[in-house]
């Protein structure tokens, strides 16, 4: 009797290829004007400066379209002397994982003695099961000025999507004078999304966003006016800790959110935000 066949081996898995993108920006002082001294781009990043009212602004780009599973993007911004202003062209998107593995953003941030270092990237939008790792590290100097937004809107809200499950892992550092003074976590899962309606957790919230405030209003002053900007759809938990003002804003929609946080950040600075952002 003929023996059976061998059975055929299993496919090798599908790899897909990866997105990498690197952005890197650094400003200084030359016969009392900004100048830049470096501006690095890489793979899917791209950096554009557009013209700022106030110092130098860079507006990066993800020329990839997006980030998906096993992406990885770096970048990096420093202000030696002047005002440098962080910006993105348009909302970052993390799209499904359809292998589980996340994509990752590294961020790294630092401004000198009197210079003022501005991040204010528009939100970033999470579709369904999608999974993101972010770490951002911020080193200021004594007398620096820094204002830092970083947002998240699960889901577009006009197309009809929900973020029924996603995973969320950011970490930020911020040293103050060579000091740690202040650390963010921030962990979402399926089990939040599950619940997104608990009070306790996302509140029935669309979007949320931190901001931080160092240097040019005092944290009273700059904790007053975070909370100062609850309205409607949106609500803002404010406080100072070791002389950081920081704000965590859950909001019922994508533009509740980004109103709020204009308000804010133009307040806090006595400056618009980028352009990018009312487009």
């Amino acid at each position: 009797m003929a023996a059976a066949p061998a059975p055929a081996p299993a496919p090798a898995p599908v790899r897909y290829e990866r997105s990498v993108g690197t952005v890197s920006v650094r400003i200084g002082d030359r016969a009392g004007r900004p100048q830049l001294l470096e501006g690095y781009q890489h793979g899917a990043g791209r950096v554009r400066f557009p013209r700022a009212e106030t110092g130098i602004e860079a507006m990066v780009l993800n020329t990839s379209g997006g980030l998906a599973a096993g992406d990885a993007f770096t970048q990096s911004a420093a202000a030696e002397a002047h005002t440098l202003t962080l910006s993105t062209q348009a909302c970052e998107r993390v799209y499904r994982s359809a292998e589980g593995d996340p994509a990752t953003v590294t961020q790294h941030y630092a401004a000198g003695p009197a210079a003022t270092l501005r991040i204010l990237p528009q939100p970033t939008i999470l579709f369904d099961r999608a999974a993101l790792e972010r770490r951002t590290t911020v080193d200021i100097a004594k007398g620096a000025t820094l204002t830092l937004v970083e947002g998240l809107v699960f889901g577009r809200a006009a197309m009809g999507e929900t973020v029924a499950a996603a995973t969320v892992r950011e970490r930020l550092d911020l040293h103050h004078d060579g000091a740690l003074v202040y650390v963010d976590a921030l962990r979402l899962t399926a089990e939040t999304f599950a619940d997104a309606q608990n009070p306790a957790g996302l509140a029935g919230a669309r979007a949320t966003a931190l901001v931080l405030h160092v240097g040019r209003r005092t944290p009273a002053d700059a904790v007053d006016i975070m909370r100062a900007q609850t309205g409607e759809g949106v609500r803002i938990g404010a406080s100072a800790v070791n002389g950081v003002a920081v704000a965590r804003l859950l909001a019922s929609s994508h533009s509740a959110l980004q109103g709020a946080l204009a308000r804010i950040v133009q307040t806090l600075d006595g400056a618009p935000v980028p352009r990018a952002w009312t487009l």
